[in-house]
Protein backbone atom coordinates (compact mmCIF):
# COMPACT_ATOMS: atom_id res chain seq x y z
CA UNK A 1 0.00 0.00 0.00
CA UNK A 2 2.47 2.36 0.72
CA UNK A 3 4.62 1.65 -2.92
CA UNK A 4 1.04 2.16 -4.55
CA UNK A 5 0.43 5.72 -2.35
CA UNK A 6 4.21 7.15 -2.69
CA UNK A 7 4.01 6.14 -6.55
CA UNK A 8 0.66 7.33 -7.30
CA UNK A 9 1.49 11.19 -5.77
CA UNK A 10 5.01 11.74 -7.33
CA UNK A 11 5.01 13.78 -10.09
CA UNK A 12 5.12 11.98 -13.98
CA UNK A 13 9.24 10.73 -14.13
CA UNK A 14 10.43 10.88 -17.99
CA UNK A 15 12.18 7.51 -16.73
CA UNK A 16 9.09 5.36 -16.32
CA UNK A 17 6.95 6.53 -19.64
CA UNK A 18 7.19 2.87 -20.94
CA UNK A 19 3.60 1.07 -20.68
CA UNK A 20 5.24 -1.69 -19.49
CA UNK A 21 6.22 0.06 -16.17
CA UNK A 22 2.20 0.03 -15.54
CA UNK A 23 0.74 -2.82 -17.57
CA UNK A 24 3.01 -5.26 -16.26
CA UNK A 25 3.24 -6.41 -12.88
CA UNK A 26 6.82 -6.76 -12.86
CA UNK A 27 7.84 -3.46 -13.79
CA UNK A 28 5.39 -1.82 -11.57
CA UNK A 29 6.23 -3.32 -8.30
CA UNK A 30 10.15 -2.45 -9.40
CA UNK A 31 8.84 1.20 -9.81
CA UNK A 32 6.84 1.30 -6.94
CA UNK A 33 10.11 0.17 -5.03
CA UNK A 34 12.31 2.39 -6.42
CA UNK A 35 10.61 5.66 -6.23
CA UNK A 36 9.60 4.46 -2.67
CA UNK A 37 13.20 3.94 -1.65
CA UNK A 38 14.31 7.45 -3.69
CA UNK A 39 12.06 9.19 -1.74
CA UNK A 40 12.95 7.91 1.49
CA UNK A 41 16.77 8.61 0.43
CA UNK A 42 15.87 11.93 0.27
CA UNK A 43 13.69 12.45 3.65
CA UNK A 44 16.79 10.60 5.62
CA UNK A 45 19.57 13.14 3.90
CA UNK A 46 17.55 15.73 4.76
CA UNK A 47 17.21 15.23 8.73
CA UNK A 48 20.56 14.18 8.88
CA UNK A 49 23.05 15.19 11.74
CA UNK A 50 25.17 17.42 9.96
CA UNK A 51 26.56 20.96 10.02
CA UNK A 52 24.18 22.65 6.46
CA UNK A 53 27.20 22.71 4.18
CA UNK A 54 27.89 18.74 4.83
CA UNK A 55 24.18 17.84 4.70
CA UNK A 56 23.78 18.94 1.22
CA UNK A 57 27.18 17.84 0.37
CA UNK A 58 25.62 14.44 1.75
CA UNK A 59 22.21 15.28 -0.23
CA UNK A 60 24.08 16.17 -3.35
CA UNK A 61 25.87 12.25 -3.24
CA UNK A 62 22.78 10.49 -2.17
CA UNK A 63 21.38 11.67 -5.01
CA UNK A 64 23.84 10.88 -7.51
CA UNK A 65 23.70 7.78 -5.92
CA UNK A 66 19.76 7.23 -6.40
CA UNK A 67 19.68 8.44 -9.88
CA UNK A 68 22.73 6.05 -10.89
CA UNK A 69 20.93 3.03 -9.49
CA UNK A 70 17.53 3.74 -11.02
CA UNK A 71 16.04 0.63 -12.71
CA UNK A 72 15.91 2.04 -16.23
CA UNK A 73 19.57 2.03 -15.98
CA UNK A 74 19.85 -1.76 -15.82
CA UNK A 75 19.23 -3.77 -18.36
CA UNK A 76 17.09 -6.85 -16.87
CA UNK A 77 15.06 -3.71 -15.21
CA UNK A 78 14.63 -2.03 -18.79
CA UNK A 79 11.69 -2.75 -20.57
CA UNK A 80 12.46 -1.36 -24.08
CA UNK A 81 16.34 -2.58 -24.00
CA UNK A 82 14.56 -6.20 -23.14
CA UNK A 83 12.25 -5.80 -25.90
CA UNK A 84 14.90 -4.84 -28.80
CA UNK A 85 16.91 -7.32 -27.55
CA UNK A 86 14.93 -9.60 -28.43
CA UNK A 87 13.82 -7.93 -31.57
CA UNK A 88 17.10 -7.90 -33.21
CA UNK A 89 18.01 -11.16 -31.96
CA UNK A 90 20.74 -9.95 -29.23
CA UNK A 91 23.06 -7.53 -32.09
CA UNK A 92 21.64 -4.28 -29.62
CA UNK A 93 23.27 -6.11 -26.97
CA UNK A 94 26.25 -6.40 -28.97
CA UNK A 95 26.16 -3.10 -30.35
CA UNK A 96 26.21 -1.47 -27.12
CA UNK A 97 28.64 -3.39 -25.54
CA UNK A 98 30.86 -2.57 -28.41
CA UNK A 99 29.89 1.05 -27.11
CA UNK A 100 30.10 0.55 -23.68
CA UNK A 101 34.19 -0.68 -24.17
CA UNK A 102 34.66 2.59 -26.54
CA UNK A 103 34.08 5.00 -23.85
CA UNK A 104 35.86 2.90 -21.50
CA UNK A 105 38.99 3.53 -23.57
CA UNK A 106 38.26 6.90 -24.84
CA UNK A 107 35.93 8.87 -22.76
CA UNK A 108 36.88 7.84 -18.96
CA UNK A 109 33.80 5.41 -18.85
CA UNK A 110 31.26 7.80 -19.52
CA UNK A 111 28.78 7.66 -21.75
CA UNK A 112 29.51 9.33 -25.66
CA UNK A 113 26.92 12.32 -25.88
CA UNK A 114 28.10 12.76 -29.65
CA UNK A 115 29.26 11.12 -32.46
CA UNK A 116 33.07 12.05 -33.17
CA UNK A 117 33.22 10.60 -36.25
CA UNK A 118 30.87 12.58 -37.69
CA UNK A 119 32.27 16.10 -38.01
CA UNK A 120 35.91 17.37 -38.82
CA UNK A 121 36.48 20.69 -37.75
CA UNK A 122 37.98 23.06 -40.71
CA UNK A 123 35.61 21.07 -43.24
CA UNK A 124 32.27 20.48 -41.43
CA UNK A 125 32.85 23.05 -38.45
CA UNK A 126 34.44 26.66 -38.01
CA UNK A 127 34.49 27.29 -42.02
CA UNK A 128 34.14 30.86 -43.01
CA UNK A 129 37.34 31.24 -44.64
CA UNK A 130 40.19 33.60 -43.52
CA UNK A 131 43.90 33.24 -42.40
CA UNK A 132 46.24 33.26 -39.22
CA UNK A 133 47.51 36.84 -38.76
CA UNK A 134 49.56 36.28 -35.44
CA UNK A 135 50.48 33.02 -33.25
CA UNK A 136 52.37 33.39 -29.73
CA UNK A 137 52.51 30.88 -27.22
CA UNK A 138 49.14 31.42 -25.99
CA UNK A 139 46.76 31.88 -29.25
CA UNK A 140 46.73 31.98 -33.01
CA UNK A 141 44.55 35.46 -34.21
CA UNK A 142 42.51 34.45 -37.47
CA UNK A 143 41.20 37.41 -39.61
CA UNK A 144 38.26 36.43 -41.73
CA UNK A 145 37.94 37.11 -45.33
CA UNK A 146 35.36 40.15 -45.93
CA UNK A 147 32.07 38.98 -48.08
CA UNK A 148 30.85 42.25 -48.84
CA UNK A 149 32.55 44.99 -51.04
CA UNK A 150 32.98 47.63 -48.53
CA UNK A 151 32.85 47.05 -44.75
CA UNK A 152 32.58 49.36 -41.34
CA UNK A 153 35.74 51.31 -39.62
CA UNK A 154 35.79 49.85 -36.67
CA UNK A 155 36.98 46.21 -37.17
CA UNK A 156 35.47 43.62 -34.26
CA UNK A 157 37.76 41.28 -32.04
CA UNK A 158 36.14 38.25 -30.87
CA UNK A 159 37.16 36.93 -27.13
CA UNK A 160 36.41 33.30 -26.95
CA UNK A 161 36.13 31.63 -23.65
CA UNK A 162 39.63 29.98 -22.97
CA UNK A 163 38.09 26.78 -20.90
CA UNK A 164 36.15 25.83 -24.77
CA UNK A 165 37.21 26.40 -28.40
CA UNK A 166 36.15 29.56 -30.48
CA UNK A 167 34.10 27.71 -32.90
CA UNK A 168 31.16 28.10 -31.22
CA UNK A 169 31.05 31.51 -32.43
CA UNK A 170 31.40 29.64 -35.83
CA UNK A 171 29.40 26.29 -35.53
CA UNK A 172 28.27 25.86 -39.32
CA UNK A 173 27.56 28.29 -42.11
CA UNK A 174 23.99 28.66 -41.33
CA UNK A 175 24.90 28.61 -37.60
CA UNK A 176 27.69 31.49 -36.99
CA UNK A 177 27.79 34.61 -35.65
CA UNK A 178 31.05 34.91 -37.16
CA UNK A 179 29.55 34.73 -40.89
CA UNK A 180 26.77 36.88 -40.03
CA UNK A 181 29.04 39.65 -38.95
CA UNK A 182 31.28 39.60 -41.55
CA UNK A 183 27.86 39.12 -44.15
CA UNK A 184 26.69 42.83 -42.24
CA UNK A 185 29.82 44.22 -43.60
CA UNK A 186 32.32 44.04 -40.65
CA UNK A 187 36.34 43.00 -40.38
CA UNK A 188 36.23 40.28 -37.65
CA UNK A 189 39.42 39.11 -35.85
CA UNK A 190 39.12 35.51 -33.57
CA UNK A 191 41.55 34.73 -30.98
CA UNK A 192 41.94 30.99 -31.12
CA UNK A 193 43.71 29.45 -28.03
CA UNK A 194 46.32 27.33 -27.31
CA UNK A 195 44.91 24.16 -25.71
CA UNK A 196 47.73 24.41 -22.55
CA UNK A 197 49.52 21.62 -21.24
CA UNK A 198 51.60 21.23 -17.96
CA UNK A 199 54.49 23.39 -19.04
CA UNK A 200 51.86 26.57 -18.87
CA UNK A 201 50.61 25.83 -15.37
CA UNK A 202 51.69 29.64 -14.67
CA UNK A 203 49.67 31.19 -17.07
CA UNK A 204 46.52 33.26 -15.49
CA UNK A 205 44.27 35.59 -15.92
CA UNK A 206 46.94 38.49 -16.99
CA UNK A 207 48.71 36.87 -19.43
CA UNK A 208 45.09 36.65 -21.00
CA UNK A 209 45.35 40.12 -21.03
CA UNK A 210 49.00 40.83 -21.21
CA UNK A 211 49.87 37.89 -24.10
CA UNK A 212 46.68 37.43 -26.27
CA UNK A 213 44.46 40.57 -26.16
CA UNK A 214 46.84 43.12 -25.95
CA UNK A 215 48.58 41.93 -28.82
CA UNK A 216 45.50 40.74 -30.61
CA UNK A 217 44.74 44.50 -30.27
CA UNK A 218 48.15 45.32 -31.98
CA UNK A 219 48.04 43.42 -34.84
CA UNK A 220 44.33 44.48 -35.50
CA UNK A 221 45.30 48.40 -35.50
CA UNK A 222 48.45 47.23 -37.30
CA UNK A 223 45.68 45.70 -40.13
CA UNK A 224 43.40 48.13 -40.46
CA UNK A 225 44.81 51.05 -39.31
CA UNK A 226 41.81 51.36 -36.65
CA UNK A 227 41.72 53.84 -33.75
CA UNK A 228 39.23 51.88 -32.11
CA UNK A 229 37.80 48.67 -31.51
CA UNK A 230 34.54 46.39 -30.94
CA UNK A 231 35.14 43.65 -28.58
CA UNK A 232 32.57 40.50 -28.87
CA UNK A 233 33.11 38.31 -25.77
CA UNK A 234 30.75 34.30 -24.91
CA UNK A 235 31.01 33.66 -21.75
CA UNK A 236 34.33 33.84 -19.75
CA UNK A 237 35.83 35.28 -23.23
CA UNK A 238 32.78 38.10 -22.47
CA UNK A 239 34.18 38.90 -18.87
CA UNK A 240 37.97 38.73 -20.28
CA UNK A 241 36.75 41.72 -22.42
CA UNK A 242 35.24 43.55 -19.56
CA UNK A 243 38.29 43.41 -17.85
CA UNK A 244 40.12 44.66 -20.61
CA UNK A 245 37.90 47.68 -20.92
CA UNK A 246 38.29 48.03 -17.24
CA UNK A 247 42.20 47.39 -16.99
CA UNK A 248 43.07 50.09 -19.98
CA UNK A 249 44.30 53.56 -19.71
CA UNK A 250 42.99 56.17 -21.41
CA UNK A 251 46.14 56.47 -23.64
CA UNK A 252 45.91 52.94 -25.15
CA UNK A 253 45.39 52.84 -28.89
CA UNK A 254 43.34 51.21 -30.31
CA UNK A 255 40.77 51.80 -27.35
CA UNK A 256 37.77 49.90 -27.32
CA UNK A 257 34.48 51.10 -28.61
CA UNK A 258 31.75 48.86 -27.38
CA UNK A 259 31.65 45.69 -25.80
CA UNK A 260 28.91 42.52 -26.27
CA UNK A 261 28.68 40.04 -23.81
CA UNK A 262 27.08 37.00 -24.01
CA UNK A 263 26.45 34.90 -21.28
CA UNK A 264 28.69 36.40 -19.14
CA UNK A 265 28.66 36.80 -15.22
CA UNK A 266 30.75 39.97 -14.16
CA UNK A 267 29.16 40.02 -10.74
CA UNK A 268 29.76 36.54 -8.78
CA UNK A 269 27.30 37.37 -6.08
CA UNK A 270 24.62 35.18 -6.33
CA UNK A 271 27.07 32.19 -7.10
CA UNK A 272 29.04 33.15 -4.01
CA UNK A 273 26.10 32.88 -2.26
CA UNK A 274 25.23 29.36 -3.83
CA UNK A 275 28.75 28.47 -2.88
CA UNK A 276 27.11 28.43 0.78
CA UNK A 277 23.97 27.24 0.80
CA UNK A 278 23.69 25.02 -3.03
CA UNK A 279 24.41 21.48 -3.05
CA UNK A 280 27.07 21.28 -4.81
CA UNK A 281 29.30 24.40 -3.36
CA UNK A 282 31.35 21.97 -1.01
CA UNK A 283 33.41 21.35 -4.20
CA UNK A 284 34.49 25.02 -4.28
CA UNK A 285 34.83 26.02 -0.55
CA UNK A 286 37.06 24.14 2.13
CA UNK A 287 38.08 20.71 1.67
CA UNK A 288 36.78 20.53 -2.03
CA UNK A 289 38.54 23.67 -2.93
CA UNK A 290 41.93 22.52 -1.52
CA UNK A 291 41.38 19.16 -3.62
CA UNK A 292 40.32 20.58 -6.67
CA UNK A 293 43.62 22.83 -6.59
CA UNK A 294 45.75 19.54 -5.21
CA UNK A 295 44.68 18.02 -8.67
CA UNK A 296 45.38 21.00 -10.29
CA UNK A 297 48.85 21.39 -9.16
CA UNK A 298 49.62 18.14 -9.43
CA UNK A 299 48.69 18.08 -13.21
CA UNK A 300 49.75 22.01 -13.93
CA UNK A 301 46.23 22.07 -15.89
CA UNK A 302 42.43 21.42 -15.29
CA UNK A 303 41.60 18.89 -17.46
CA UNK A 304 39.17 19.44 -19.90
CA UNK A 305 37.48 15.60 -19.84
CA UNK A 306 37.16 16.32 -15.88
CA UNK A 307 35.87 19.88 -16.34
CA UNK A 308 33.09 18.20 -18.96
CA UNK A 309 32.28 15.60 -16.25
CA UNK A 310 31.31 18.02 -13.52
CA UNK A 311 29.27 19.92 -15.79
CA UNK A 312 26.97 16.86 -16.69
CA UNK A 313 27.04 15.69 -13.03
CA UNK A 314 24.72 18.89 -12.79
CA UNK A 315 22.25 17.39 -15.06
CA UNK A 316 23.26 13.52 -14.50
CA UNK A 317 19.85 12.10 -15.97
CA UNK A 318 19.89 14.40 -19.37
CA UNK A 319 23.31 14.09 -19.80
CA UNK A 320 24.96 10.86 -18.02
CA UNK A 321 21.80 8.26 -17.85
CA UNK A 322 19.91 9.16 -20.76
CA UNK A 323 22.71 8.16 -22.78
CA UNK A 324 23.61 5.39 -20.66
CA UNK A 325 20.50 3.88 -21.69
CA UNK A 326 20.32 4.30 -25.60
CA UNK A 327 23.62 3.52 -25.88
CA UNK A 328 24.79 0.83 -23.48
CA UNK A 329 21.46 -0.66 -23.17
CA UNK A 330 19.70 -0.44 -26.24
CA UNK A 331 23.08 -0.31 -28.70
CA UNK A 332 22.15 3.23 -30.58
CA UNK A 333 24.67 5.08 -31.63
CA UNK A 334 25.03 8.49 -30.64
CA UNK A 335 23.58 11.37 -31.89
CA UNK A 336 25.71 13.62 -35.05
CA UNK A 337 24.98 16.79 -33.59
CA UNK A 338 27.62 19.89 -33.99
CA UNK A 339 26.37 21.71 -30.85
CA UNK A 340 27.53 18.22 -28.63
CA UNK A 341 30.37 17.95 -30.99
CA UNK A 342 31.77 21.22 -29.51
CA UNK A 343 31.01 20.84 -26.49
CA UNK A 344 32.90 17.67 -25.99
CA UNK A 345 35.76 19.11 -27.71
CA UNK A 346 37.10 20.09 -24.41
CA UNK A 347 40.29 22.64 -23.72
CA UNK A 348 42.48 21.99 -20.51
CA UNK A 349 42.52 25.06 -17.68
CA UNK A 350 46.23 26.21 -16.48
CA UNK A 351 46.22 25.95 -12.95
CA UNK A 352 46.88 29.67 -12.11
CA UNK A 353 44.28 30.42 -14.01
CA UNK A 354 41.37 28.14 -12.25
CA UNK A 355 43.09 29.43 -9.09
CA UNK A 356 41.80 33.13 -10.00
CA UNK A 357 38.84 32.28 -11.13
CA UNK A 358 37.79 30.03 -8.48
CA UNK A 359 39.01 32.41 -5.50
CA UNK A 360 39.54 36.12 -6.83
CA UNK A 361 36.36 36.12 -8.76
CA UNK A 362 33.75 33.33 -7.88
CA UNK A 363 34.40 33.35 -3.96
CA UNK A 364 35.88 36.70 -3.26
CA UNK A 365 33.64 38.40 -6.33
CA UNK A 366 36.88 40.97 -6.73
CA UNK A 367 35.93 41.76 -10.27
CA UNK A 368 32.58 43.23 -9.15
CA UNK A 369 33.38 44.69 -5.89
CA UNK A 370 36.23 46.46 -7.40
CA UNK A 371 39.77 44.97 -5.68
CA UNK A 372 40.73 42.89 -8.73
CA UNK A 373 44.16 43.68 -9.89
CA UNK A 374 45.52 42.05 -13.23
CA UNK A 375 49.55 42.21 -14.29
CA UNK A 376 49.72 44.95 -11.11
CA UNK A 377 46.89 47.04 -12.23
CA UNK A 378 43.19 47.44 -10.37
CA UNK A 379 40.43 46.99 -12.84
CA UNK A 380 38.64 50.04 -12.15
CA UNK A 381 34.49 49.36 -13.36
CA UNK A 382 34.30 53.61 -13.90
CA UNK A 383 36.55 52.83 -16.29
CA UNK A 384 33.65 50.81 -18.41
CA UNK A 385 31.75 53.39 -19.87
CA UNK A 386 31.54 52.06 -23.56
CA UNK A 387 28.19 50.94 -24.85
CA UNK A 388 27.66 47.42 -23.47
CA UNK A 389 25.42 44.85 -25.33
CA UNK A 390 24.68 42.18 -22.58
CA UNK A 391 22.56 38.57 -23.63
CA UNK A 392 21.72 36.21 -21.17
CA UNK A 393 19.97 32.91 -22.39
CA UNK A 394 16.61 32.28 -20.23
CA UNK A 395 17.36 28.65 -19.21
CA UNK A 396 21.00 28.92 -18.67
CA UNK A 397 22.21 26.37 -16.29
CA UNK A 398 25.87 28.11 -16.25
CA UNK A 399 24.93 31.60 -16.05
CA UNK A 400 21.38 31.86 -14.72
CA UNK A 401 20.08 35.50 -16.25
CA UNK A 402 18.93 36.96 -12.96
CA UNK A 403 23.03 36.74 -12.06
CA UNK A 404 24.23 37.75 -15.61
CA UNK A 405 21.50 41.05 -15.26
CA UNK A 406 23.45 42.44 -12.38
CA UNK A 407 25.76 43.58 -15.01
CA UNK A 408 23.72 46.48 -16.00
CA UNK A 409 24.08 48.33 -13.00
CA UNK A 410 28.06 47.57 -12.58
CA UNK A 411 28.71 49.65 -15.00
CA UNK A 412 28.64 53.33 -15.79
CA UNK A 413 27.74 53.41 -19.68
CA UNK A 414 24.87 53.06 -21.86
CA UNK A 415 23.87 48.76 -21.61
CA UNK A 416 21.51 47.22 -23.65
CA UNK A 417 20.22 44.10 -21.73
CA UNK A 418 18.40 40.94 -23.65
CA UNK A 419 16.94 37.83 -22.31
CA UNK A 420 17.39 35.22 -25.62
CA UNK A 421 15.32 32.38 -25.32
CA UNK A 422 17.31 28.69 -25.18
CA UNK A 423 20.34 27.81 -22.56
CA UNK A 424 23.90 28.51 -22.46
CA UNK A 425 24.62 27.27 -26.10
CA UNK A 426 21.16 27.30 -27.68
CA UNK A 427 20.96 31.17 -26.72
CA UNK A 428 24.51 31.77 -28.98
CA UNK A 429 23.33 29.76 -32.24
CA UNK A 430 20.10 31.19 -33.02
CA UNK A 431 20.10 32.25 -36.14
CA UNK A 432 16.91 33.77 -38.39
CA UNK A 433 13.73 31.34 -38.68
CA UNK A 434 14.97 29.22 -35.53
CA UNK A 435 12.39 29.47 -34.03
CA UNK A 436 14.35 31.95 -31.51
CA UNK A 437 12.99 35.08 -29.24
CA UNK A 438 14.30 37.79 -27.13
CA UNK A 439 13.19 39.86 -24.38
CA UNK A 440 14.28 43.78 -23.96
CA UNK A 441 13.08 47.19 -23.27
CA UNK A 442 12.77 47.12 -19.78
CA UNK A 443 12.92 49.94 -17.59
CA UNK A 444 16.43 50.70 -16.62
CA UNK A 445 16.25 52.09 -13.50
CA UNK A 446 15.49 48.82 -11.60
CA UNK A 447 17.85 46.26 -9.72
CA UNK A 448 15.54 43.46 -9.36
CA UNK A 449 15.86 41.25 -12.58
CA UNK A 450 11.90 40.14 -12.58
CA UNK A 451 10.88 43.50 -12.29
CA UNK A 452 12.63 44.62 -15.53
CA UNK A 453 11.39 41.49 -16.96
CA UNK A 454 8.02 42.50 -16.28
CA UNK A 455 8.49 45.72 -18.37
CA UNK A 456 9.75 44.31 -21.56
CA UNK A 457 8.14 43.18 -25.15
CA UNK A 458 9.25 39.83 -26.34
CA UNK A 459 10.39 39.78 -30.29
CA UNK A 460 9.65 36.43 -31.69
CA UNK A 461 13.34 36.74 -33.81
CA UNK A 462 17.27 36.07 -32.95
CA UNK A 463 19.01 38.65 -30.98
CA UNK A 464 21.33 38.41 -33.91
CA UNK A 465 19.59 41.30 -35.71
CA UNK A 466 18.73 43.67 -32.88
CA UNK A 467 22.73 43.49 -32.30
CA UNK A 468 23.58 43.81 -36.06
CA UNK A 469 21.73 47.30 -35.91
CA UNK A 470 23.40 48.07 -32.36
CA UNK A 471 26.81 46.97 -33.76
CA UNK A 472 26.48 48.93 -36.94
CA UNK A 473 25.90 52.05 -35.08
CA UNK A 474 29.05 51.87 -33.40
CA UNK A 475 31.13 50.53 -36.35
CA UNK A 476 31.88 53.77 -38.22
CA UNK A 477 31.44 54.72 -41.75
CA UNK A 478 32.31 52.34 -44.56
CA UNK A 479 34.89 52.21 -46.38
CA UNK A 480 37.17 49.35 -48.40
CA UNK A 481 38.17 46.40 -46.80
CA UNK A 482 41.92 46.18 -45.14
CA UNK A 483 44.03 43.55 -46.66
CA UNK A 484 44.15 39.91 -44.67
CA UNK A 485 47.17 40.60 -43.00
CA UNK A 486 50.16 43.33 -43.29
CA UNK A 487 54.30 43.14 -43.71
CA UNK A 488 54.02 43.06 -39.67
CA UNK A 489 51.60 40.29 -39.36
CA UNK A 490 51.70 38.46 -42.76
CA UNK A 491 48.53 36.10 -43.62
CA UNK A 492 49.64 32.51 -43.17
CA UNK A 493 47.83 29.32 -41.96
CA UNK A 494 44.05 28.73 -43.58
CA UNK A 495 40.97 29.69 -40.83
CA UNK A 496 40.43 27.39 -38.47
CA UNK A 497 44.38 27.50 -38.01
CA UNK A 498 46.60 25.32 -35.71
CA UNK A 499 46.15 25.49 -32.62
CA UNK A 500 41.93 24.96 -32.34
CA UNK A 501 42.93 21.27 -33.44
CA UNK A 502 44.88 20.43 -30.70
Amino acid sequence: MTSTTTVDTMPRDPRFLDPAWSANRYFRSLRGTYLTAAHLADRTAEVLPLPPADRRAAQFLIRLAVDALAPPNLLPANPAALRKAVRTRGQSLFRGAAHLLADLRHNRGLPSLVDRQAFTVGRDLATTPGRVVFRNRLMELIQYEPRTTSVHSVPLLCCPPWVNKFYIADLTPGRSVVRWAVDHGHTVFMISYRNPDASQRHVGYDHYVRDSLLPALAAVRDITGAEEVNLFGACLGGLIALMLAAWLDDDHRPRVRSVTALNTLADFADITALTRTGATGWLLRGPGLRLVEALTSARGVLDGQALEAFFRLLRPDELIWSRLRAGWLMGETAPAYDVLYWNCDTVHVPHRAQQYLLRNLLLDNAFARGTAELAGRRLRLDRVTQDLFVVAAHDDHLVPWTSAYRTVRLFPGDVRFHLASGGHIAAVVAPPDSGASYRTGGPDDVDEPHAWLAGTTEYHDTWWRAWARWLADRAGPQRTPPPLGSDRHPATDPAPGSYVLT
